[in-house]
């Protein structure tokens, strides 16, 4: 299955996420909390964001993580500061000689991902979440679908993609279900301005699910919603944490929401195309982006 779990996209989980957190205290509230995920409390959260090339990220046993980003969201500031990891990064696995970081999440899962992670950046996050696809088509159905202006027609098929890819969405405004959600992202040929289109469509995308996740009839399908993240993600983080920062964090937008990229530079060892990440630049951005 193609990548498409890019910077754009998993932004889109990180928002949902953040929206669902007020939906997790449902659990909470019910007395339901898992007491294996003791809060530490407080408003702030940093955690690992992984999106896998598998259908079911709980049983992903054997996939890879497609994307790999620390997340930052800062409750003093009320912003939402993000770092990608290439997946080439070349980096010491536990166990495992040095090779590519996003062989960890096959090698152990979530929780080797999150010590990779950990000791290339120096840093002591204490939490993951990982997803895949279905997550944000599930939740574009429960809540009714979408409505976006399609910049062209979108049409392509893909049958040895898993699943099978078939885009067919018509240029204009359209409200997308989940499948054409997905398809819309996805998209890739046809932009007079190449990938700066696919980028414009793709925040657009983004600037109104947030919109729509706002609204109160939205609001009123919270139990749907909160089966969306149950089904469709694997995570340790308490929900009276993600309570306490979803209180916090309410009315955020896109425009609080930065991105970066792991600074280095690409390098061919033995013939393998790997990501050498600069330590001095890394150090310097954590610290711009007030991660610990």
């Amino acid at each position: 299955m193609k990548s498409f779990f890019k910077a754009f996209f998993t932004t889109i989980i990180v928002i949902l996420i953040l929206a669902l957190a007020g939906i997790a205290g449902y659990f909470y509230f019910i007395g339901n909390e898992d007491t294996n995920k003791v809060d530490q409390g407080g408003e702030d959260l940093q955690f690992l964001m992984l999106g896998v090339d598998s259908l079911d990220s709980k049983k992903a046993d054997n996939a890879r993580s497609d994307t790999i980003m620390v997340v930052n969201v800062d409750g003093k500031s009320k912003k939402v500061n993000i770092i990608s990891i290439p997946r080439d990064t070349y980096t010491k696995i536990k166990g495992y000689k040095k090779t590519k970081i996003n062989h960890s999440f096959k090698y152990g899962g979530s929780k080797l991902t999150l010590d990779t992670v950990n000791n290339l950046l120096g840093t002591d996050i204490k939490y993951y979440v990982t997803v895949d696809y279905r997550f944000v088509e599930d939740v574009v159905n429960k809540i009714g679908g979408v409505t976006v202006d399609v910049p062209i027609d979108m049409k392509y098929e893909d049958p040895t993609a898993d699943p099978p890819l078939k885009i067919d969405i018509r240029e204009g405004t359209q409200t997308l279900n989940g499948h054409d959600a997905i398809g819309f992202l996805r998209f890739r040929k046809g932009y007079k301005d190449a990938d700066l289109g696919r980028v414009k469509a793709q925040q657009q995308f983004m600037s109104a699910l947030l919109s729509k996740m706002k609204e109160p009839k939205t609001l009123i399908k919270s139990p749907l919603l909160l089966g969306s993240y149950v089904n469709y993600s694997e995570n340790n983080i308490p929900v009276k944490k993600l309570v306490k920062v979803a209180i916090n964090m309410r009315g955020i937008g896109t425009e609080d929401i930065t991105t970066n990229t792991l600074p280095g530079t690409p390098k061919y060892i033995g013939g393998v195309s790997y990501f050498i990440p600069n330590e001095n630049k890394t150090k310097v951005m954590l610290l711009e982006n007030n991660f610990k």
